[in-house]
């Protein structure tokens, strides 16, 4: 009778097995075009319509002025703006202050804390972990890239249209008060130097944001670099002499006029503008086309 009931479960076994393999073997066998495949939920970069430019830019504009970082910085651009003109006008309340005065103390805090808007905008996706669902929604890293990097420059153009705005008003007020003659010399040389050099400033803060995808680590680097770049000014005499076509400071400084600069300081400023804007940016696309997203 054992060796009945142990036949009897053998074949029962062999049983089981065989029913296993015959289904498992029927589940696998899918005919082609039957069902969806791989390619429905992975499709190829070229299939998926990109994302209009000008809707990323809106984006990116919106993130600038609506987070509270950005709001931050923007809040105290303008608070520094203001205290740095009114500095100028009570220092020259006797002969009333001057336009260009005006601009150069507003320009100041405008020159520090404007890269950060731009060191903000190509990092903060990577610091805050949200560049998942910024490339889910656009692949194309680049383009993102793109209208980052347009909408902190036309950001840092509106800033600069209010303060030459704010600066002819303190002018016309502060010459009002003291009796002296208002003379509203902004010529188009100057309009088209102080946008080149706010645009500049901004991409390069971009640039450095992108090379390192760190906030925090960005906004050192950006402030410590030409600190080192001066020691090295000071210390080489063959570098002292040629540090405009090196340095964005001193070859920016010629920009500051009602002039037309001549060719060799336009040469000197798209040689410093080209390696230490256009280098670190090229090299910030590069990392962010190819860093793993986490």
């Amino acid at each position: 009778m054992s060796t009945a009931l142990t036949e009897q479960s053998l074949q029962t076994h062999h049983g089981i097995q065989g029913n296993t393999m015959t289904t498992t073997t029927q589940s696998t066998d899918v005919t082609p075009g039957a069902g969806p495949t791989d390619i429905d939920f992975h499709p190829e970069l070229a299939q998926v319509r990109a994302v209009p430019l000008s809707r990323l830019l809106r984006v990116e504009l919106r993130k600038l002025v609506d987070t509270r970082g950005g709001c931050g910085v923007l809040i105290a651009i303008v608070l520094f703006t203001a205290v740095a003109m009114g500095a100028t006008m009570w220092v020259t309340r006797e002969t009333g202050a001057g336009l260009m005065p005006l601009l150069m103390a507003a320009s100041t805090p405008q020159a520090i804390l404007l890269p950060v808007l731009g060191i903000m905008t190509a990092a903060n996706e990577w610091s805050q972990r949200t560049a998942l669902i910024t490339f889910s929604q656009e692949p194309r890293r680049l383009r993102v890239m793109a209208a980052k990097a347009a909408a902190a420059v036309l950001l840092g153009l509106a800033v600069l249209a209010v303060t030459i705005l704010l600066a002819v008003l303190g002018h016309v007020l502060s010459m009002s008060l003291a009796g002296g003659s208002i003379e509203i010399g902004i010529t188009a040389a100057l309009l088209m130097n102080l946008a080149l050099l706010q645009t500049q400033s901004v991409l390069m803060g971009v640039a450095f944001g992108a090379v390192l995808l760190n906030v925090p680590s960005a906004i050192v680097a950006f402030f410590v670099a030409p600190v080192v770049v001066n020691l090295l000014l000071l210390a080489n005499s063959w570098l002292a002499e040629h540090a405009a076509w090196i340095d964005t400071g001193t070859s920016g400084t010629a920009l500051l006029t009602n002039e037309w600069i001549s060719g060799e300081q336009w040469a000197q400023f798209g040689s410093a503008t080209a390696l230490w804007v256009l280098l670190p940016l090229a090299i910030g696309c590069w990392r962010v086309a190819r860093k793993e997203v986490k």
